[in-house]
């Protein structure tokens, strides 16, 4: 088991980092990471779908290092209109450093300057072995 020691409020606090289960066989646990990133405001690089209603985006994690299929949780953050997509918490084809996420919106048209304009981004946290 990781252990992890953070000063709170004048006194040493651990905290652990444990997995349970994953998409391949568990490390030993103290190569566990939590890791957690954003695509950003603005500069998120979609990809059209090719249909002018759904677009992807590749979510780059190499900076993790993990070494087996991490644990992901996504949630697309903006400043309008993104509780109209779906697709919001689907991740596709994950990797040790990278994973694949579609947007579909019906209603105002995955359109990327749209996106851009109205700060769609990809927040994320991962949890993998590192070992």
């Amino acid at each position: 088991k990781q252990w992890y020691q953070r000063r709170v409020r004048g006194k040493n606090k651990a905290f652990q980092t444990q997995i349970l289960s994953g998409e391949e066989e568990n490390s030993a646990n103290n190569c566990a990471k939590v890791c957690s990133g954003t695509t950003g405001r603005r500069v998120t690089d979609y990809q059209d779908y090719n249909d002018g209603v759904n677009v992807f985006v590749d979510v780059d994690m190499s900076g993790c290092a993990f070494v087996k299929i991490p644990n992901v949780v996504i949630s697309v953050e903006g400043n309008s209109s993104h509780w109209t997509a779906l697709g919001t918490s689907s991740v596709y084809i994950a990797t040790p450093s990278s994973f694949r996420v579609y947007l579909k919106n019906e209603h105002a048209g995955a359109r990327i300057d749209s996106l851009k304009d109205m700060e769609w981004n990809i927040d994320w946290v991962a949890v993998g072995f590192t070992c």
